[in-house]
């Protein structure tokens, strides 16, 4: 019998066994077969031992017919459990009160219906109010016949018969106990195996929700750093080749073009590898290959372009982390790109102050704006739907801090980043 078997739910949603397979009713037939021939054995023994066929006894004929009757059923014990252990009890009941010669198979059948009742039916209240039912019923017959039996014998007194009756209440208590006891064993062994099949799928069920999630993540984080890369040095390649274009009769300037198209060239595909280095890494740690440090380059290859950039640092500067300054920087890169794109602007200016507890970069220009409602700057509800945006916008979530985009009342555009960070004291370069 097996008892680690994988348990399933009811309609209801309780608890149950799964359903029998092929080889549990091998199992349980073969049980059967093997209960039938060792009741077969010692029913014969016993039958000769006491010359059974007398008044008292039953014949070898209706011993088999018994035996048969016990065995018969136990091939549907899983199946049918408390229908089964009804059936055999009162099989045993009938057997003993036709004086059938053997204990052994009734026994031994009456403990693996009992401890099949509890251990497989669908209800635990029922299998154990029959449980009960029947062990009461068991008693009271077999104590009857018990005391039959010693006041048949001949003996004098009662002694020999309140022996014989308590003896046999004390060893039936035990037996049919210890049968209930181990089949409601069984059964929270399998239901607490159960708990744990659930328990394992529901983690490899959310393991698979969180490398999902680290999927889009991660596809989200290198989509990200690569616009960051590649947007702001492919917008300075795009104006210094057009540049170049324009002037092939003046060949100096158009060699200095395209200079700087190679130049830039050479920077993308640098950070660029540093960028595959970084994803690379195990855990993800680099926080990007341009700092704080990279600013006053940015605002020097930005005015190299035309476009007219100043730049300062207000409050008292110092040293941040390596992530909050690569946010800082990426935020004034994008800004910067877009106002050489898309905002035809002559003039742009780029601020760095720090707080007590905070820290921000502010990118204006004076391109190409129209009036907002002066909630939006509050708000930071004029987020752009473009990926440069959302990148800005995913780093600066990342850090807790708040990221306001759009258009001033005045015209322009106004690109403001604010990150919370520690007290920091060293300060950063500034441009020439």
């Amino acid at each position: 019998m097996s008892t680690a078997a994988r348990p399933a739910t009811t309609a209801r949603g309780e608890w149950a066994r799964r359903p029998l397979t092929r080889r549990d009713v091998r199992v349980d037939v073969v049980i059967a077969v093997s209960l039938l021939a060792l009741g077969s054995l010692t029913a014969v023994l016993a039958l000769v031992v006491v010359d059974g066929g007398g008044p008292h006894g039953s014949g070898v004929a209706e011993t088999l017919g018994w035996l048969v009757a016990l065995c018969a059923p136990v091939t549907l014990r899983r199946r049918f459990p408390v229908l089964v252990m009804v059936v055999v009890s009162a099989v045993v009941v009938g057997a003993e009160l036709r004086g059938y010669p053997d204990e052994l198979a009734p026994s031994i059948a009456e403990f693996l219906v009992v401890f099949t009742a509890n251990a497989w039916a669908v209800s635990r209240r029922r299998a154990l109010v029959w449980s009960v039912v029947v062990t009461g019923l068991l008693f009271a017959l077999l104590s009857l016949s018990v005391a039959g039996r010693a006041s048949g014998s001949g003996d004098d007194g009662v002694g020999p018969v309140v022996a014989s009756v308590v003896y046999s209440v004390v060893f039936n208590a035990l037996f049919f106990v210890g049968a209930i006891y181990f089949g409601r064993s069984t059964r929270v062994s399998a239901a607490r195996l159960h708990a744990l099949e659930r328990a394992g799928v529901d983690l490899r069920a959310a393991q698979e929700v969180v490398a999902d999630q680290a999927i889009d993540e991660e596809r989200s984080r290198i989509a990200r750093e690569l616009h960051d890369v590649v947007a702001h040095n492919v917008a300075v390649i795009s104006i210094q080749a057009g540049a170049a274009r324009r002037t092939l009769d003046r060949p100096d300037v158009a060699r200095g073009a395209l200079s700087a198209v190679e130049s830039t060239a050479r920077t993308t595909i640098d950070e660029l590898e540093r960028m595959l280095t970084v994803l690379r890494t195990r855990d993800g740690s680099c926080a990007g290959p341009t700092g704080l440090d990279g600013l006053p380059q940015l605002v020097d290859d930005t005015r190299r372009l035309g476009l007219d950039v100043r730049y300062g640092v207000d409050g008292r500067p110092g040293e941040l982390p390596e992530s909050v300054g690569a946010t800082l920087y990426r935020v004034a890169q994008e800004a910067l790109t877009n106002t050489l794109k898309h905002a035809g602007a002559s003039a742009a200016d780029v601020r760095l102050r720090y707080g007590d507890r905070t820290v921000s970069i502010e990118v204006t220009d004076d391109g190409r704006g129209g009036p907002c409602d002066p909630g939006d700057d509050a708000a930071g509800s004029a987020g752009g739907s473009g990926l440069g945006q959302r990148g800005m916008r995913e780093r600066v979530d990342l850090h807790g801090g708040e990221l306001q985009v759009g258009p001033l009342p005045r015209g322009g555009y106004r690109v403001r980043a604010v990150l919370p960070v520690a007290t920091c004291s060293e300060p950063p370069p500034t441009a020439p």
